[in-house]
This record gives structure tokens, C-alpha cells and sequence, in this order.
């Protein structure tokens, strides 16, 4: 049988990961390139035809294709989106300005939010009003809209947002809004929230559609470029992107809902999280993604991550469906500097990949994380990525003596150490945001890390939060690629309908479920899905009268009944329960939101067969003097690809592997389970 492949990519800070599956036999190859931050599809490009070589494979055998990009993420990290104009109810002009009451920092004098992301001067009043029941207060008055379309026009202005009062309720003077932009200004990129977000909270809803229209253009251009280069190349598949929630919608799609895609690359590794968590029966497990610049943190709970609606990235809020992910400014290139007070800080700033830590010898002047690794020995001091990148041990060394050592008055290899403290303190701290502070013990979980510097760190975030198990995956440093690869075409509806559950109309309910099922199946099938491979589920948002905030819970599919109803409202004070520790059993539930789930199931990636288990146990490689907790050890290093199944080592031991590092410290024992994945636990005593 003739083999397709399917192939997913991860753009991170620092490298470009790139993952091949081969459907027929189940076997995968990887690749990892050094990202090129100025124009991220040329490490893509460099990336697929890396792999293909390797894998002897021509474009013409991709039959599937999926991305998780950054370049929404960077262009709203980085300020550097579109100049982007906002057409909202007249009188509401400064709801971005104003935002809501809550300060950043409570007791921070100096706190500053953001600036908005659209200027005030480049927000217009629209004459009109639709009531909260959607009834027609005042109609549009067009020649306004018409003049208003001009003189963004003039102003060269090529993003245009669209955010009415009340559209969610009705949104015929919103698309007519649209409709004369897109006549007056054809060149114009155009968000109308009613088509992102038909959702309440005017502020979350405006900021969501704004941020959409302010990355649009970037987006657009880079898809766009990077179809082009794929078809000229003879790729056989379409372009598909990774969103934010753990889906995968078309390149279409991704162009016009931009905003979906903020969080893509760090939904895939929460996937491959979830893979783990399922195929080795280990069902929750917390996963740290260590990159370059970051370290994305995700907590999963019976085999399922947690999804959110309520995010916000550098302060911009944005209400979107997305996995529940924590992310924070610790990774390998994280820039070590000593602050006006005299104490060793490492990051948020990175060295990324251009020009890199100091060891790359790409042109890097900052004392980095990497570097730290480089002179403690955990990384090996002669090159990356199975010798196509050197190391310059004595760079890393002058770098951190000149920059760390001397100023504090301590000696290298205590600079060194210090580093890596420091930015472990800052990853705990991220683990603890996503376990403690919900209420989860972290001793309860087993500790997943991966990206490239994740399984160098992993052992000991793992200690210092007494977990007692770490898993390794068989490929971490493009575990995020490879998460992709489960994912499924999704897409999200919502629509907001505020009623008390007694006071509930079924019919109304019933034909917004109805609608949206029927335009969800239609986008499908479209897409080539169908039968079995096409699966809807609704979900409502539910709070008890008064509340600000909701719970989301399953909806039962078919025809709606007053014994349904009453048997969501039971659910939800059981899950107020276990959310808050009380529930008000007699008091007024009432419906917000209605929303619906629908997948197109694309094939499982299952890797073939078990990882070898005969022949004679691996020996080291070589030995190296590395550092753990200020003591020396002559520590063995091991290639991952000659460990063998069942195979147990014990620590201090390295290993090593193309993509990634794994640092095991004295007192833990490390197994090669089936599937190749390492298992790190503490010895019993």
C-alpha cells in the first residue's frame, strides 16, 4: 500500500519544529531548523525540505498539512499589527479606553494598563441602536457610515473593526455596516463582531474583535505566502492552521478569524499532553513546554485539558475558546541580568534566535538559560541538534563571568547555578498558577516536559513540587508538532440568550441549537465531512441569578424538554459545588450562553509497534563532569535511540537525542516504557 503523509509544523522563538507521519506504517520522522523570526515560512520551507530528504518522500505524498504559527502571538506581543480602525454604537466610543474596573495589580500604584488597541481617535460613533432584546431602536443611518468608511479611507487606514451595541441580539446593522465597506473600500480587511463573537459583555466582545482586525492583515499575508510556496513546492495538501482551542480549521478560515490562531502552537502540546495522558493510562499529568523564549504550562485532569473562554494576552482580553494554558517568559534563550537592586534576575527578555544565547555563536551577547546549561555540562559542550549546530563552551563561560559572576562577586560555576535556580523558581511558580491556585495538588500529577530545554529542567520542577513522576515523550523537543497531529477540524458557535431556566422558551431555545447545528454541519461537509466522522455537542453557560461569571456545562443533544431543563439546572449546583465549594440549591439559575462543538475527526496519529526491547542494554556513550546541587558527578551519557524497552538506569545520568536533552539528578531511576517514552521517578529507599 502506497504511504501518505501528513506533516505538522510548530514556529517557535527559537526553532522551527517539524513533525512526518506516515499513515500506512505508523512511523514518524523529525526535523528541527533554527526559526527565522523576520520571515517565519522560510525556516517552514527550510524545515519541509529538510525532512523530506530525510525521509526520501516527495511533495506530491503530503496529503495533509498543519501549522501552528506565531505571527498573530508576535504581532500583538510585539505591537507591530495593523493600524486597525472601530465603528461601535455612537456614545460608546471609549468602551476600550474605560475597559473594566478591576486593576492589574491591586496594590501597585503605578499599574498601567495597556494601551488600547485601537487609538481613541480612530474610534467611531455609528448613529444607531438595537435594544438587548434585539429590537430596532434607531436605524442605521447609512450617509453617516458611508462618510465614516471615507475618511478611514483617506487616512490609509486598512483594518477595519465593527462592534455594535447589541448585535449579538441582532446583527442586521452590523453586516450592513459590512456590506458598505466592503462596496465603499474593497481593499479593506473587515471584522464584524456578530460574525467572531455574537456573544454579551460589550468590552470583552470589542477587545476580542478588535485584536482579530489588528493581526488580520499580518496573518493574512503570511498564509497567504506561505500556500503559495507550499503549491509551488507541489505539496499535495491544503493549508491547514492549528487554532487556539485544540482545533484545526483551513487556511480560509484561519485568514478571517485570525484571532483563533493566538495560541496555536501551545494548543499542540497540550495535545500531545492528552495523547500521553491516555495512552499510558496516566490520567492526569501537568505538561510544561520549554521553548526558546517561553514555557507553556497546561494541567489535565481525567485525560481532558481545560478549555477557556476568559483569556487575555499582555492584558488584551480575548473571548475565545482556547485550552487553558499558562504561559510565561522562561525558556532557554531567557536573558540573565542583575537588576538596580543587585539580584540575579533571568528574563522575560530573550535572546530568541536571532542573534541566540552566546554558545550558538550567532552574534548573542546576553547570558542566557542555554548558556547556564552549557557550563554546568547538562548540555552537551560540543554541539546541538546531533552535531549540526557547534557550542562554544568558552563564549558561554566569558559571557556569564563577565556579565554574572564578577558583578555579584561569586565564581562561574555558582553564576551558573544561579541562572538555572532563578528560572526554575519562575517555572514553579507557573505549574503552581495552574494546580494550586485551582484547588489541584500537584503531587496528585505526573510532570510532562517537553520542547527543547523542557526535559533538561523537568526533573527538578518535578522535585521541588514533590512530584514523584516525570514522563519523558519519545520526541519532546517537536512535541508540539506531533500534538497537532491528533487534533481534529473544529469549529465553535455561541450565541447569547439570557433567561432564568423557569421562565426558559424551549422553542427559541430549541431553533438557536437547531441553526447553529445546521450551519455547523454545512461548513463540514463542505470540508469533506460526514456521517461518523462528523459530531456535534452543545454546551451552555449557566450562573445563578446575579452572578458576573458562568459555568459552562453539557447540553443534551435531541429535542429539547422541561425535564431536561430541570436536570441541567440539578447539574449545575453540583458543579458550583465542586467549582466553589457551595452551591444555593432553590436559587434562580439562568441561561447565558448557548454553544455548539463540531469536530470533523481526521485519523488518530498512533505510533506502530513497541520500542525495541532485545539485544544488548545500552552503554554510555561518553562521561562528563556535570553539576547538580553544587556537587560534581562524572555522569554517564546516554543516545536516547540505543536505551532499550524495560531497560533502567540511575541517576546522575544525560541523555541525549537529537531534538532535546534529558538531565536526570542522583536519586532517580529512569525506564523505557513500550512505546519508547522515559519514565523518571525517585528511587525507593
Amino acid at each position: 500500500m502506497k504511504s501518505s503523509y501528513r506533516v505538522g509544523v510548530d514556529t517557535g522563538g527559537t526553532f522551527t519544529d517539524l513533525c512526518l507521519f506516515d499513515d500506512v506504517n505508523g512511523k514518524v520522522s523529525v526535523a528541527k531548523v533554527s526559526s527565522t523570526p523576520s520571515d517565519p515560512s522560510k525556516a517552514v520551507i527550510n524545515g519541509i525540505k529538510k525532512l523530506m530528504a530525510k525521509a526520501s518522500l516527495l511533495p506530491q505524498e503530503i496529503s495533509f498539512f498543519l501549522h501552528g504559527t506565531t505571527v498573530a502571538t508576535n504581532a500583538l506581543l510585539e505591537g507591530k499589527g495593523a493600524q486597525t480602525s472601530l465603528i461601535t454604537t455612537e456614545g460608546f466610543e471609549d468602551v476600550l479606553l474605560i475597559g473594566r474596573q478591576n486593576r492589574p495589580k491591586l496594590y501597585d500604584f503605578w499599574a498601567k494598563r495597556p494601551r488600547p488597541i485601537v487609538p481613541r481617535n480612530q474610534c467611531y460613533g455609528a448613529p444607531e441602536r438595537i435594544l438587548y432584546t434585539g429590537e430596532v431602536s434607531r436605524s442605521l443611518d447609512e450617509q453617516k457610515i458611508k462618510k465614516i468608511v471615507e475618511e478611514i479611507k483617506g487616512k490609509g487606514i486598512k483594518s477595519i473593526a465593527v462592534c455594535l451595541i447589541h448585535s449579538y441580539a441582532n446583527p442586521v446593522h452590523e453586516q450592513r455596516i459590512k456590506a458598505i465597506i466592503q462596496d465603499a473600500y474593497p481593499d479593506a480587511f473587515v471584522t464584524v463582531s456578530s460574525d467572531i463573537l455574537p456573544e454579551y459583555r460589550e468590552y470583552e466582545r470589542m477587545s476580542t474583535v478588535c485584536i482579530n482586525a489588528y493581526v488580520m492583515p499580518k496573518v493574512n499575508s503570511y498564509i497567504k505566502d506561505l500556500e503559495t510556496q507550499l503549491h509551488e513546492m507541489g505539496v499535495a495538501s491544503e493549508l491547514y492552521i492549528m487554532q487556539s482551542n485544540g482545533g484545526v480549521i483551513t487556511a480560509k478560515m484561519a485568514r478571517e478569524s485570525s484571532a483563533r490562531t493566538v495560541l496555536s502552537g501551545p494548543a499542540g502540546g497540550a495535545l500531545t499532553g492528552v495523547y500521553l495522558s491516555k495512552s499510558l493510562k496516566c490520567p492526569n499529568v501537568i505538561t510544561i513546554d520549554i521553548g526558546g523564549t517561553s514555557s507553556d504550562i497546561c494541567l489535565i485532569k481525567d485525560g481532558r485539558a481545560n478549555l477557556t473562554t476568559e483569556s487575555d494576552i499582555e492584558g488584551y482580553p480575548i473571548k475565545l475558546p482556547m485550552i487553558d494554558i499558562n504561559t510565561i517568559g522562561a525558556g532557554g534563550g531567557s536573558i540573565a541580568w542583575i537588576d538596580k537592586g543587585g539580584a540575579l534576575r533571568v528574563g522575560p527578555q530573550s535572546a530568541g534566535a536571532d542573534p541566540g544565547p552566546v554558545c550558538y555563536g550567532l552574534g548573542g551577547n546576553e547570558p542566557t538559560v542555554t548558556d547556564a546549561n552549557v557550563v554546568l555540562g547538562r548540555i552537551n559542550p560540543s554541539f546541538l541538534l546531533g552535531g549540526e549546530m557547534p557550542v562554544y563552551l568558552e563564549k558561554a563561560k566569558q559571557i556569564i563571568e563577565d556579565r554574572i559572576a564578577r558583578p555579584l562577586g561569586i565564581d562561574l560555576i555558582e553564576a551558573a547555578e544561579g541562572i538555572i535556580t532563578v528560572v526554575n523558581a519562575n517555572m514553579i511558580r507557573g505549574i503552581r498558577r495552574v494546580s494550586v491556585e485551582k484547588g489541584y495538588d500537584p503531587r496528585d500529577f505526573a510532570l510532562i516536559p517537553f520542547g527543547g530545554a523542557g526535559p533538561l529542567h523537568g526533573v527538578e520542577l518535578a522535585k521541588a513540587l514533590n512530584m514523584n513522576r516525570v514522563i519523558v515523550p519519545l520526541y519532546p523537543g517537536i512535541a508540539s508538532a506531533f500534538g497537532m497531529l491528533s487534533a481534529d477540524v473544529r469549529h465553535d458557535y455561541v450565541q447569547t440568550k439570557i433567561c432564568v431556566s423557569e421562565n426558559l422558551k424551549l422553542q427559541e431555545i430549541q431553533v438557536i441549537y437547531d441553526e447553529m447545528e445546521s450551519h455547523a454541519t454545512r461548513q463540514l461537509e463542505i470540508e469533506g465531512f460526514k456521517g461518523p466522522t462528523l459530531q456535534l455537542s452543545r454546551f451552555v453557560d449557566m450562573r445563578y441569578l446575579g452572578q458576573s461569571y458562568e459555568l459552562s456545562l453539557p447540553f443534551p443533544s435531541g429535542t429539547i424538554s422541561p425535564e431536561m431543563i430541570s436536570c441541567l439546572s440539578n447539574e449545575f449546583h453540583l458543579s458550583h459545588e465542586r467549582a466553589y465549594g457551595y452551591a444555593r440549591i432553590g436559587e434562580k439559575v439562568e441561561f447565558v450562553n448557548l454553544r455548539l462543538v463540531a469536530l470533523g475527526k481526521l485519523p488518530r496519529s498512533e505510533i506502530a509497534g513497541d520500542w525495541p526491547s532485545e539485544g544488548a542494554p545500552a552503554i554510555p556513550s561518553d562521561h562528563r563532569q556535570v553539576l547538580f546541587d553544587g556537587q560534581q558527578f562524572k555522569t554517564p551519557i546516554y543516545k536516547r535511540e540505543h536505551l532499550l524497552q524495560g531497560q533502567s538506569l540511575f541517576g546522575p545520568v544525560i541523555i541525549e537525542q537529537l531534538d532535546s536533552t534529558t538531565v536526570v539528578p542522583p536519586g532517580y531511576r529512569v525506564s523505557v516504557e513500550h512505546g519508547g517514552n522515559i519514565i523518571i521517578e525517585l528511587e525507593e529507599v
